[in-house]
């Protein structure tokens, strides 16, 4: 080892070094500002080094700086212990403890006539930075020296907190001001004087939009709640207008029961969705819970103290629909009511309408309700005038719309006007919850066993469940009361006899031979919904390394 020869950190490489040290200079560089007097006084040079060993700034005396530079104790030198054998800032950076190096206690011999002291620096959540270090001749060896670097590591540690709790408070504020914008309920901040200080999007559709700056005289289902400081004294106010709860409680998204990822995914999807006005299309097999969905996103909704109308699309005979849907003026047609009706449309203004089963719609149907959803009027039957809506719209269907399409029986130009969001449920057979769900619906009933045996858990895992939740809240309940208050056993569970295929031999059903990547992919994705997407327990499911899986899983694009 040759120190002395060792190379300096020049040009490029050493500007890069600096640039990303930049913060930590700065504050570095106030720090011996303060002490540069005492620094050159006491004949010493006081360094910053970052955490793979370079000086990245110096100050100090003249003179001692020149006779430092001949052993390359300078800016772009580096004195990690590998390069440099035993010395302070090695030590300190290695071992990240507070350490003095004196005289010929370093390992180059030519670092004999220096006394050094370094303390390592660390960033507020524990990551080693550098170090600071005071060097200066062995006869002019302080005792003072090492809790002096000490000392200044402490005061650059306290800068960078303070730096990083600005920083925090700063993002925490445009967390609370993005959660304040796309809260569904309306939402005030007011100041000492009740005036407003802030308002979400909600709010201002209430108060209107040059609320800002006026003061809040309260208007009804608002209650205000102070904030105080650590002191007791008045911060700030929040007002929020209060949900009516309805005598017919909405289904909520707490409702919605289960664990499976892809599940919880469509979950979020949804709250996103409730959060806008979009149109949003709910798809899935028959007793998926689409109208379960539909409910808990108009809870969460701007629109939630509002109505929400429920049509089922295939229940009106197709000679009703403008009437059943737009309603009708009095003495509209044949035994129409005297005093004429409102539609479902009329009834749903300002809130929620729910336009379930839109696959069985028939094609005149649908063409007067694009109308509807193009204009945003209505035309009661037996009127000549038009009624404004505001309505948000969610269609359901357990069909196929892009074949429907192909096939003819459904418009294109409808499909689009109601795909704003769409949410595919997934069927109870592809859920990895099934057992947790059935628990849920046990409990629900007030079951007073609610527990299943592993027999009975398998026997639930088997079935197909063409019927989805739907059929399985029908099977537990036939089977709570078969089972008399006692455990739930296999044979409790009554399946329909031409539905006994389980969801194995429903796949083995197939008698095509699928390619090799075809079969690692739906063996993964099986792996992965028995697991929950436990990537550790899906890789010893397949008896590979959690590594290959999820090279896999990339290589395959395989999502929830």
């Amino acid at each position: 080892m040759d120190p002395v020869d060792d190379q300096l950190v020049t040009g490029k490489q050493i500007h890069e070094i600096l640039k990303e040290n930049e913060a930590l200079i700065k504050h570095t560089s106030h720090i011996f500002g303060k002490m540069e007097h005492f620094i050159k006084q006491s004949r010493q040079v006081a360094l910053l080094i970052d955490a793979q060993g370079n000086i990245i700034y110096s100050v100090g005396d003249p003179e001692f700086s020149k006779r430092a530079a001949a052993v390359q104790l300078q800016v772009g030198a580096n004195w990690a212990e590998n390069r440099k054998g035993t010395n302070a800032i090695g030590v300190a950076i290695n071992e990240r403890i507070p350490v003095r190096v004196h005289a010929e206690e370093h390992y180059c011999q030519l670092n004999h006539f220096l006394t050094c002291a370094s303390s390592p620096v660390f960033s507020p959540t524990g990551e080693l930075l550098g170090a600071i270090n005071f060097s200066s001749k062995q006869e002019n060896y302080n005792a003072l020296s090492l809790s002096l670097s000490t000392m200044a590591a402490d005061s650059l540690q306290n800068q960078l907190l303070i730096e990083e709790s600005r920083k925090e408070h700063l993002i925490t504020l445009k967390e609370l001001e993005y959660s304040m914008k796309n809260n569904p309920l309306p939402l005030l901040s007011l100041d000492h004087e009740n005036r407003i200080i802030r308002a979400n999007q909600a709010a201002l559709r209430i108060l209107g939009k040059d609320a800002i700056g006026h003061e809040f005289s309260g208007i009804e289902g608002f209650f205000i709640e102070e904030i105080h400081d650590h002191q007791q004294k008045v911060w700030r106010s929040i007002a929020i207008q209060k949900k009516v709860i309805s005598v017919n409680r909405m289904y909520t998204f707490s409702d919605i029961a289960g664990s499976c990822p892809s599940l919880i995914q469509k979950k979020e999807l949804a709250y996103k969705a409730a959060l806008t006005d979009f149109p949003v299309l709910l798809l899935g097999e028959s007793g998926t819970g689409k109208e379960l969905f539909a409910q808990s996103i108009h809870s969460a909704s701007l629109r939630s103290n509002q109505p929400f109308i429920a049509v089922n699309c295939s229940a009106i005979p197709d000679s009703l629909v403008e009437s059943e849907l737009f309603g009708y003026e009095r003495g509209a047609f044949t035994g129409a009511n005297r005093e004429g009706n409102a539609g479902k449309f009329e009834a749903a203004h300002k809130g929620t309408i729910l336009l379930d089963e839109i696959g069985d719609m028939s094609l005149r149907a649908q063409a007067a309700l694009l109308r509807v959803l193009q204009e945003r009027t209505i035309t009661p039957v037996g009127s000549a005038k038009s009624k404004p809506i505001d309505i948000r719209i969610i269609a359901a269907t357990h069909k196929n719309l892009q074949n429907e399409i192909k096939e003819g029986r459904f418009r294109a130009d409808l499909y689009y006007r109601l795909k704003g969001i769409q949410i595919t449920l997934p069927s109870l057979r592809e859920r990895s919850d099934i057992v947790e769900l059935a628990i849920h619906l046990l409990r629900s009933h007030n079951d007073p066993n609610p527990h299943l045996s592993k027999e009975t858990a398998n026997k639930l895992l088997q079935y197909a469940w063409p019927g989805n939740i739907r059929e399985l809240n029908s099977v537990l309940i036939q089977a709570a009361f078969l089972a008399e208050g006692s455990p739930i056993r296999p044979e409790h569970l009554q399946f329909e006899t031409d539905c006994q295929t389980g969801r194995r031999e429903a796949q083995a059903a197939d008698d095509s031979v699928p390619s090799l990547k075809e079969a690692e992919i739906e063996a993964i994705k099986r792996a992965l919904q028995a697991t929950g997407w436990n990537l550790s327990k899906a890789a010893a499911l397949l008896e590979i390394g959690r590594t290959t899986l999820y090279r896999k899983i990339e290589e395959y694009d395989i999502t929830i």
